[in-house]
């Protein structure tokens, strides 16, 4: 008896399409200021633990990417404003970081000057997209997609996402950028109340905050969501030396 073809995945953002592209884990462009000249003979490593050294030799190597989670309309067409927007905030915030950090704040019209709000907020759907697929990734969190997906069609904010913008000082002459596992809470019932994500370019580190609605614990440092009406957002307190990396995904430059 021939067994039935297994139902290909959907995406999980627009729930209709298969899912036939992984979203890159790091965005090219943060992985080109950092290493401008990655070639065959200037390479990086990706390290998994302390186990796993893959050398890359391209920002869009394959092994940078997610597995399949997406169709290609939503990942390269209708999230594409929200990649744009983190690509233009993330250089801004690389070449004034001296000043930034002085003033222990930035003023998002900076960057986006006219369409400060709206410019905003595709920074705050990008990393909705991407903690989404960090999410679908680990499998084992138990947190409901179905907002995440709502909020990149509708363009409108997730209610319990939240980041927090501060700077990394740990490798910061070694790794290149990081990606740690997802750091979850859970209350008293077993139920998860909060859970903590981080993108670092160094010495930027971008903390996105799961909160769920009515729990207890709040975010530490000072949020930001694009919402708040003040156009400028205060650093949180930096990441401090202790902080282990654990599993995380880091590059590692060979010099």
């Amino acid at each position: 008896m021939t067994a039935a073809p297994t139902k290909p995945e959907l995406c999980w953002i627009c729930g209709s399409r298969p899912a036939d592209s992984g979203e890159h884990r790091f965005k090219a462009s943060d992985i080109r200021a950092r290493l401008p000249n990655l070639s065959p003979g200037k390479r990086v490593y990706l390290q998994r633990g302390r186990a796993t050294n893959d050398a890359i030799i391209s920002p869009k190597a394959r092994i940078l990417k997610y597995p399949k989670s997406l169709c290609t309309s939503c990942n390269d067409t209708l999230t594409q404003p929200y990649d744009v927007a983190w690509e233009r905030l993330s250089k801004y915030l690389h070449e004034n970081w001296r000043s930034i950090v002085n003033r222990g704040s930035f003023d998002l019209s900076k960057p986006f000057p006219g369409r400060t709000g709206a410019t905003a907020l595709d920074v705050h759907l990008f990393f909705v997209k991407l903690f989404g697929c960090k999410i679908h990734e680990e499998g084992g969190v138990p947190i409901d997609l179905t907002p995440f997906s709502q909020a990149l069609l509708r363009r409108t904010a997730h209610p319990e996402i939240s980041l927090t913008i501060s700077a990394d000082h740990i490798g910061r002459d070694l790794v290149v950028v990081q990606d740690s596992p997802i750091h979850a809470w859970k209350d008293y019932r077993g139920q998860l109340d909060a859970a903590v994500w981080m993108y670092s370019v160094p010495p930027v580190a971008v903390r996105v905050h799961y909160l769920r609605a009515r729990a207890s614990p709040k975010v530490a440092g000072r949020p930001w969501r694009p919402e708040n009406t003040a156009k400028i957002v205060r650093l949180s307190p930096p990441l401090g030396s202790k902080v282990r990396l654990g599993k995380s995904e880091v590059f590692l430059p060979t010099s």
